[in-house]
């Protein structure tokens, strides 16, 4: 289907457009929101008709886009053997990777991992009430939900068989094996050093090889946990509501109506609860103190955070390695985002190494937002979606309700405002043009020696390329003008 969408809209867009190609570029043309023809700063070849509607772009390395918004975006990567098809977004997808393809429509997902193979294995899902399909092992499965059936490669789990759900379910996992029976009462698993069996809420036991062993007696009101971890063993318990306590060799807490109070001290971290979730203070390998919800800070290695009347106001800083990350919320109206990188100094180690901004996104919801990544800068508005430049928002719908935009690549930049009535294009200081359309538009190309100008683009026009002057009228009436002294 996306076959015939893209041959339609490229008939559209390349519909003739009189009196608008320059001689050295027949190919470019504008006509402001109606329909054009552009390079952008990237090189990328552009067709966009009636306003933000319809779009296809072209790069350099084969990159396609295809969009008829909202209704359906087309994404083509040959290089990397990738595409998408989005319909009507997020109601509907496919996407293909080499010889994979995979798809939803709403909640019905389909995978073919291998098309060049009809006994490969695939899955089709209807959640969450029919499965389909064949495992990595070859093995076939249906499943009618609630009704019976099994399930493979779901949830986390290998397996899952079931009859009458919650009357049976058996599910496995790298060998470890769960029955359960009118789930979630009565559960037990067995495998690998594991083993659990509950009578939910009347009893249960939790073994994992020689980490820890589990119970419960009239859960929530009387649990005990015993650990074997090396440095850290010991035993716990707690009599809910009233009181709690744990021992190990490393670490021992004391709780009072748990989970309200508690205070744990140990080798590495110290902490106190008084109560959870308002108070919690923390010292040690992390430093965490939150009077929740009015104010809180974290630290600890590579990670510092804090919060104001949460969760509206939100910062974070990520040091890893060699790149600074720094965060900050205003929900919803406020997002900054700045990426630094340090460039180490071989010639004396000693010396702190200096940080370069490479990155860095501000947006003040739902006015505008800018980006700057690199060499490329982009401000925007308006820009309605409330988070980062989701990929499906950026196809389908951003251009909708982008008023204004700017672009800059190096040298290069491009303006635009209300999908092209207004126009500003410059490469560097050898070519401009500028288009407030149907009015009047103005280009320059000083390595080509042009100069041009138009009104109503074309009733009038004017053009000089080198010693030699043209004029325009009535779009198709040219007046060569060379030898004949200007005014």
């Amino acid at each position: 289907m996306h076959r015939l969408i893209t041959l339609a809209l490229i008939a559209l867009l390349l519909l003739p457009a009189h009196g608008q190609a320059a001689e050295g570029e027949p190919w470019l043309f504008d006509l402001g929101p109606i329909i054009s023809r552009r390079m952008d700063i990237h090189g990328d070849v552009r067709w966009r008709a009636l306003g933000p509607f319809l779009e296809r772009a072209l790069a350099d390395e084969g990159q396609t886009l295809t969009a008829v918004r909202p209704l359906y975006s087309h994404v083509d990567d040959p290089a990397a053997e990738r595409s998408r098809s989005e319909y009507l977004w997020p109601l509907a997808y496919s996407k293909t990777f080499r010889e994979e393809h995979s798809g939803r429509i709403l909640l019905g997902f389909w995978t073919r991992f291998d098309t060049e193979d009809p006994k490969s294995r695939y899955r089709f899902w209807l959640i969450p009430v029919y499965f389909q399909g064949r495992d990595a092992h070859g093995e076939n499965y249906y499943a009618l939900f609630p009704v019976g059936g099994h399930i493979n490669e779901f949830l986390g789990r290998d397996k899952i068989k079931f009859w009458a759900f919650p009357l049976y379910m058996r599910t496995e996992l790298n060998e470890v094996v769960s029955r359960s029976y009118l789930w979630p009462i009565v559960s037990h698993t067995d495998g690998r050093g594991i083993y659990r069996f509950r009578v939910f809420p009347f009893y249960g036991q939790n073994r994992h090889r020689d980490r820890y062993s589990k119970k419960f007696i009239m859960w929530p009101f009387w649990t005990t946990a015993e650990y074997f971890y090396e440095g850290s063993s010991g035993k716990g318990y707690i009599l809910f509501p009233i009181y709690g306590r744990l021992k190990l060799d490393d670490q021992q807490s004391w709780m009072v109506l748990p989970p309200l109070f508690r205070v744990s001290r140990g080798d590495r971290m110290n902490m106190a609860l008084l109560p959870w979730p308002f108070i919690h203070r923390r010292t040690g390998e992390i430093q965490q103190t939150y009077v929740w919800p009015l104010w809180g800070q974290k630290k600890m290695r590579g990670v510092e955070s804090q919060f104001l009347f949460w969760p509206l106001l939100y910062g974070e800083r990520l040091d890893h390695l060699d790149e600074l990350t720094e965060r900050t919320y205003a929900l919803p109206f406020y997002y900054s985002e700045t990426r630094t990188v340090r460039h180490a100094l071989e010639s004396d180690p000693d010396t702190p190494p200096p940080l370069e901004q490479t990155a860095n996104y501000k947006k003040i919801w739902p006015l505008f937002s800018y980006t700057r990544d690199g060499e490329d800068l982009r401000v925007r508005t308006l820009d309605l979606w409330p988070l980062k430049n989701t990929p499906s928002i950026e196809r389908n719908y951003a251009p909708l309700w982008t008023l204004f935009s700017h672009v800059r690549h190096q040298d290069a930049a491009d303006t635009e405002l209300l999908w092209g009535l207004y126009r500003r294009e410059r490469r560097g200081e050898e070519q401009a043009y500028t288009s407030l359309f149907p009015l009047v538009d103005w280009s320059s190309d000083e390595v080509e020696e042009v100069r041009r100008w138009n009104l109503l683009k074309g009733l009038i026009g004017y053009e000089r390329q080198g010693a030699d002057r043209r004029l325009r009228l009535l779009y198709l009436l040219r007046i060569n003008l060379t030898g004949v002294e200007e005014p």
